[in-house]
């Protein structure tokens, strides 16, 4: 590994080398790649896995790592090292079994864990040397100190759930955050809710479990120092907790301002979050600029179907209203092909997102990982397809549904995708949002301008000027002034929000 970069722990001379990989997404995968596209970033967030595993080395031993993120960079094949670790979810199975083979067949062994290798341990069985089932914090320290002994096992099997204060910070020290859009903090692991197609309950339990809030803010500072503008906390759900949350968000607070330079942060919530308006305010004051939400259906019998019932409510256009009015983007996710699902429910969901002026939203199509308590209802009644689920969401499924077939289900739903992020369907949303935003946090004045925003301004108009098509550049030109008129304080996040929706626009009309 004397060409890649390396971190070493320990101080003897012959340490142990291990070449890290993240797998490459699929070609086709639905990402942010307009964003990609515009900054000249490579991914949308690092796999945080590696920089934890390294963390975790037990300080009496030598062991020298190095990584790679294939959607960064190749994967050098020829890679001189004594293991290779991998590490990937459903999405990357295909690629992860070329790589067990790729570099067993040289005679390196592999350790192969993650989500993939835990929810589907059948098909991961035999392809690598040291099987990881489960969470790492205890078994990888366990694993290296047997390997420095020669007493490994094949498998390493952790079944139950770790506690959080025992899991270190991060070493990012091989990341590079120019390459990504966002670094990636995980404050809290699991979900109490449990809803039929999620496999999330099935890999981190349904006890919810967080790290301290000291734990967190060496993260944050650490992400801070790295160079990292944006931070999304990756949790299953960032309100699972609502007092750690509260005292999360002053601590936040008040360590941003305080900063030359202040982080901006996104994360996965429920709903609920606009019941509690002082959180709202907290969220803005942190600088929260995008929370997506998993509303999944906006009818009440799907959310039956799938044992989501906490998310049943009357109307639940104005809780998503007022998220907007803290100037925080609402990012609904949503989910067509329930057994509840008929044809009108794609122009229902076309008029819910123009009520609530959400300018992007996330469409996928229902699947039923092996895992979950959908696969074993829809398996039973003879609703699984030979394809296996793959994990894309965005491009596949391995149900068939009940009130269409696939086919009308996959039509209905690219014709969606097209409606939606239509040039002059998306400036309407657009604009609307805009006109919602009436909360404008006053504590971060007089803040020097970060030149990389400088530097991402010119970029993004570039494109838009000279590379985007013509409706994208007439979109563009149309409503710079129609914002500045609304608020010019809001052209920031008109520029995030457009450099978003060049994603989405190139993601719809490539689906065919």
């Amino acid at each position: 590994m004397s060409q890649a970069k390396v971190k070493r722990y320990g101080s003897g001379n012959n340490p142990h080398r291990i070449y890290c990989i993240s797998p490459r997404h699929p070609e086709n995968l639905w990402s942010l790649q307009g964003l990609v596209d515009i900054f000249g970033t490579k991914s949308l967030m690092p796999n945080p896995a590696f920089p934890l595993l390294m963390a975790l080395t037990p300080p009496h031993l030598t062991v020298e790592y190095a990584a790679c993120d294939e959607n960064v960079a190749p994967a050098d094949m020829a890679a001189q090292c004594d293991l290779v670790a991998i590490t990937g979810s459903t999405l990357h199975a295909k690629r992860i079994h070329e790589l067990c083979a790729a570099y067993r067949g040289r005679g390196i062994p592999v350790a192969l864990g993650g989500s993939y290798a835990t929810l589907e341990a059948d098909s991961c069985a035999g392809i690598s040397d040291y099987h990881f089932i489960g969470e790492a914090e205890y078994t990888w320290p366990k694993f290296l100190g047997d390997w420095s002994s020669s007493t490994t096992k094949s498998v390493y099997l952790q079944k139950d759930y770790v506690d959080l204060h025992h899991s270190p910070a991060p070493d990012w020290a091989l990341v590079d955050p120019g390459h990504y859009v966002n670094i990636n903090i995980q404050t809290s692991r699991g979900c109490p809710n449990n809803c039929d197609f999620c496999e999330v309950v099935q890999y981190n339990g349904r006890k919810f479990r967080t790290k301290s809030v000291e734990q967190v803010m060496v993260e944050v500072e650490n992400a801070h120092t790295l160079g990292a503008r944006s931070i999304f906390f990756s949790d299953d759900n960032f309100m699972g907790n609502k007092e750690f949350t509260r005292e999360l968000l002053a601590r936040v607070i008040d360590w941003n301002v305080m900063q030359e330079r202040p982080l901006s942060f996104s994360t996965q919530i429920t709903i609920q979050v606009a019941d509690d308006e002082k959180l709202l305010r907290l969220l803005a004051d942190a600088r929260f600029s995008v929370l997506f939400i998993g509303i999944e259906s906006i009818k009440k019998e799907c959310l039956e179907e799938v044992n989501k019932r906490q998310n049943i409510a009357p109307d639940i256009s104005d809780k998503i209203r007022l998220i907007s009015h803290y100037g925080i983007v609402p990012f609904p996710g949503f989910i067509v092909g329930f057994d509840n699902d008929d044809r009108s429910i794609f122009n229902d969901l076309l008029a819910f997102l123009a009520k609530t002026a959400c300018p992007i939203a996330g469409i996928s199509l229902l699947n039923a990982p092996r895992a979950t308590p959908l696969y074993r209802r829809l398996k039973s009644e003879n609703r699984i397809t030979d394809q296996n689920y793959s994990g894309e969401h965005n491009l596949a499924t391995n149900i068939i549904p009940k009130q269409m077939s696939r086919d009308e289900l996959f039509h209905h739903y690219v014709d969606l995708y097209k409606k939606l992020y239509e040039p002059r369907a998306f400036e309407e949303r657009l604009l609307a949002w805009l006109k919602l935003v009436d909360y404008f946090p006053n504590i971060y004045k007089n803040k020097k301008i970060d030149p990389k925003f400088l530097y991402n301004g010119y970029k993004l108009f570039s494109y838009f000027l000279f590379q985007a098509d013509p409706l994208l550049r007439s979109l563009f030109c149309r409503s710079i002034p129609r914002t500045w008129k609304i608020n010019r304080r809001l052209m920031k996040k008109y520029f995030t929000l457009m450099s978003q929706y060049s994603h989405f626009y190139d993601f719809s009309n490539k689906l065919r």
